[in-house]
């Protein structure tokens, strides 16, 4: 029976591949690693527009990119500022 490890959401077949992908992640230099990291933040906003696309078929761009600005801050505990810019918002 294998044995599966789970980690930041990838799931590895065995502890030899997991070994193996953070060998490979050692041998990139700190520019490959933040060039990595970056598409891999683009690609989660790209997916996450899209499914609130399907959500809401009837937002505009704005109303995408908002609801995503939306989501990144819960996600990163802001929703204190969510609710204070909600209850008092900026006047231009």
């Amino acid at each position: 029976m294998e044995k599966h490890i789970e980690i930041a959401g990838q799931d590895y077949a065995d502890a030899l591949s997991f070994q193996k992908r953070i060998a490979a992640l050692r041998r990139m230099t700190g520019e490959q690693r933040l060039m990595l990291a970056f598409e891999m933040w683009r690609t989660a906003c790209q997916l996450t527009r899209d499914g609130i696309r399907a959500q809401f078929p009837n937002y505009s761009v704005a109303q995408v990119n908002q609801e995503l600005a939306r989501r990144i801050m819960i996600a990163n505990g802001s929703t204190r500022i969510i609710s204070t810019y909600n209850q008092n918002p900026p006047t231009n």
